[in-house]
């Protein structure tokens, strides 16, 4: 949608009266609506003052509490990258690309003048923007609610997957399904007890409600896997199950239990080997290199008489 739509809409025409009067704002447009996506362009003008360069455009940010200029080097750039405001022939323009719903407004234009009896305002402008974002399918009653490109369910199951999409106002929703005329106009699909039959492609179509060419579509493929069989022990007898379940759960636990014991006792005989210390052959002296063995030294004990 992205037409542009150069809005004289936005013409801003401030009717700025000269030493502080109170300015009338004209709003021609838009003749179109606005939708999200969409190129803008707003310009200020004013009948009272033929230069426009004492003029600025602003815009109003709540996290800020504040106006700040749009047409300066201190205005975040990193959050209004595709904002241009441009002064060509005496023109104040702001253009607006790839327009988003946050970026709607509010705006106003200010005359720049030191002397603030002189300086003109003008009404705010707030735009309206029409939207419709994408389609999210999300399952009731399951740990992993989203729903992704297929989803497998066992046969005799219930279903239940809601469709929802972010738009300025609710639109409409519809469930179809291919190949076959079947429908549910609401955003929640509902299949209770699913067979094998009921396996397919589904598709959630959301319009928006004033302007039914705004579709946004998800498909998913449910897929429905034969009921598992129900295991019981009522027609097992008692050698049965201490065939079948015991006589393993008891060859396994004797294994485990040997090997605990054999790890045990290889532990006790490496704790029981000699331990050789390095004490007294540091202090031995070798007779040549590569010796394990020295000499056997003896030292007088008795002192030096003097």
């Amino acid at each position: 949608m992205n037409a542009v739509l150069c809005l004289s809409l936005g013409t801003l025409l401030c009717a700025f009266h000269a030493h502080g009067g109170t300015p009338e704002v004209q709003i021609s447009g838009p003749e179109f609506p606005v939708f999200e996506g969409d190129d803008v362009t707003l310009e200020c003008s004013s009948g009272s003052y033929f230069d426009m360069r004492n003029f600025t455009f602003q815009k109003y940010s709540k996290w800020m509490n504040r106006w700040f200029d749009l047409d300066t080097v201190q205005y975040f750039r990193c959050w209004y990258y595709n904002l241009n405001v441009s002064r060509e022939g005496g023109r104040l323009l702001m253009q607006l690309n790839d327009f988003s719903e946050w970026q709607k407004g509010p705006y106003r234009c200010i005359s720049s003048g030191d002397n603030i009896t002189d300086m003109a305002v003008s009404e705010n402008f707030t735009f309206i923007v029409y939207y419709l974002r994408d389609v999210y399918l999300q399952r009731a009653n399951s740990w992993s609610p989203s729903v992704g490109d297929y989803l497998l369910v066992e046969e005799g199951a219930n279903v239940e997957i809601k469709c929802s999409a972010s738009a300025d106002q609710e639109p409409y929703y519809d469930w179809t399904k291919e190949f076959s005329d079947w429908s549910w106009s609401y955003d929640t699909l509902t299949l209770n007890n699913v067979q094998q039959s009921q396996a397919g492609l589904y598709t959630c179509t959301a319009r928006h409600s004033d302007y039914p060419m705004m579709v946004k579509m998800k498909t998913f493929q449910l897929r429905v896997a034969p009921k598992s069989p129900d295991y019981s022990f009522a027609g097992l007898s008692l050698g049965d199950i201490l065939l079948y379940f015991v006589a393993p759960t008891v060859t396994l636990l004797l294994l485990v239990i040997t090997l605990i014991i054999f790890i045990i006792r290889h532990r006790k005989k490496q704790m029981k080997k000699p331990q050789i210390s390095l004490i007294d052959t540091e202090k031995r002296t070798p007779i040549y290199k590569g010796s394990s063995q020295s000499v056997y030294t003896t030292s007088d004990t008795q002192p030096l008489v003097m």
